[in-house]
């Protein structure tokens, strides 16, 4: 059956199953005797994406995004034995809960979406009333601040685009896999000295997931005007959730015992929407910090950002091209400084030109140069605007350290107090660990806070 797959028209549920069977290889003798139930066709199929031998699926590999930051649970940028059993086996847990969809609830068309679905965007995209549905967007034209007029160079629809009802399902349904259940704000009390409050919506969009555009927010039992630490999570763009264990759980113990107000914000994901998209979003989320965070024990006037990995590169942008932040009604003095993580698009053009990129790149910036630059936080970078000080830390991968020096020259020529680190740990190890005991990397940052 998996030989018979269309590659352009390929069921989801179809491909997720043959894709765990015939994941890893299998050039080691033990995987090959754990997989010993998989029929050699499909071991044979399956062995064909793992194009390098080395027993692990790349998102370069395997050419489908959405599915593999799904299988990729750990972010690490492979997808091992384990991580596809895991994923597997949940998605059998899946089927045999008795209101589970299954691929052929998936397939079914109507009019419209019932009006009471407005809670699980999974729901609200399984309703295609035909094979393309229209997407909501706020994309307008931005402000160029820097003329006194509407940019010429980049400029946005106000119209909607037209994306495929089935990658629209996919795409959301993704966005909803690690998100809480309801999207009423929560108010959970003082948990082991922290006061959290869950699911603040920080705006709302039309058609939207409201999760998506939520935020949450964890205090110190005690005391007030406490400074502020904004997470924006990364995923390529195109998956992550702010509760995620590997991006709050962490941070949010540490920070809050440390004296700090710790937020973990959500924005809207690729394929479904792209530039500029994510980084208004993560502008508003500012802005509403900005004006509530006193609310909740915060100081408005001590808010730094920390991004890890397409969130670096969120953080980056919206802390050097002004215009986000003053559409939202605030300006770049709201940041203190700004932590990046490993970050990815710090210079876009180069990115693109000099590498060979997955598609989840054009699935966030398009194919368009112009929006490339306009997407770079080098461009954007020039003395006396504000930009805050910046701390840069960055792995040894190839990419990492090629985008890392291209903004840090960029923010050292413009005078920007930037401070930069290489650390020898994993992509996703670095954002992992950030607050635990004994971590070099969260005392460099709480160095820096100081």
């Amino acid at each position: 059956m998996c030989l018979l797959i269309n590659y352009r028209v390929w069921s989801s549920s179809l491909l997720a199953v043959c894709l765990i069977a015939g994941l890893n290889g299998c050039n080691d003798d033990d995987l090959q005797q754990q997989n010993s139930l998989i029929s050699p066709a499909i071991q044979q199929h399956f062995n064909q994406f793992d194009s390098n031998h080395d027993g692990k699926i790349t998102v370069d590999e395997l050419n489908r995004p959405t599915l593999f930051y799904k299988v990729d649970r750990n972010n690490d940028g492979s997808i091992t034995l384990q991580e596809a059993s895991d994923y597997l086996d949940q998605r059998q847990a899946t089927r045999r809960r008795p209101n589970a969809s299954t691929p052929s609830d998936m397939g079914m068309s109507v009019a419209s979406p019932p009006a009471s679905d407005s809670n699980t965007a999974l729901a609200w995209a399984s309703y295609p009333a035909s094979r393309y549905q229209h997407q909501v967007s706020d994309q307008r034209p931005l402000p160029d601040t820097r003329n006194g007029r509407m940019s010429e160079a980049v400029s946005y629809d106000t119209a909607p685009r037209l994306v495929p009802a089935r990658r629209l399902r996919l795409a959301r349904a993704d966005a909803d896999q690690d998100a809480p259940a309801g999207n009423t704000p929560i108010e959970t009390g003082n948990t082991g000295g922290v006061r959290k409050f869950l699911n603040l919506p920080y705006a709302t969009i039309p058609g939207v997931n409201p999760n998506l555009l939520s935020l949450d927010v964890y205090a110190p039992a005690t005391g007030q005007n406490h400074p502020v630490i904004v997470m924006v999570h990364g995923g390529g763009w195109q998956r992550g959730d702010k509760a995620n264990a590997n991006i709050a759980t962490n941070k949010y113990r540490h920070f809050t015992q440390a004296g700090y107000v710790f937020v973990s914000i959500n924005y809207r994901l690729s394929p479904a929407v792209k530039h500029p998209a994510h980084v208004q979003d993560v502008a508003k989320a500012l802005a509403w910090v900005a004006k509530n965070i006193n609310r909740y024990s915060g100081n408005p006037a001590r808010i730094y950002l920390m991004g890890h990995s397409a969130g670096a590169h969120l953080a980056a942008l919206v802390a050097t091209d002004q215009r986000y932040l003053e559409a939202a009604g605030e300006n770049l003095q709201l940041l203190k400084g700004v932590i990046l993580l490993d970050g990815a698009g710090y210079d876009i053009p180069r990115l693109m030109q000099e590498h060979d990129q997955p598609s989840f790149y054009v699935d966030a910036f398009g194919n368009d140069a112009r929006v490339w630059k306009d997407a770079s936080p080098v461009t954007h970078i020039t003395s006396r605007k504000g930009i805050p000080p910046f701390l840069i830390f960055y792995t040894p991968r190839t990419r990492s350290q090629m985008l890392t020096e291209s903004l840090r020259q960029s923010l050292m020529s413009a005078g920007i107090p930037t401070r930069i680190k290489i650390v020898n740990k994993s992509h996703a190890q670095i954002n992992r660990e950030v607050g635990q005991s004994g971590d070099d990397v969260t005392q460099s940052i709480m160095e820096f806070l100081k």
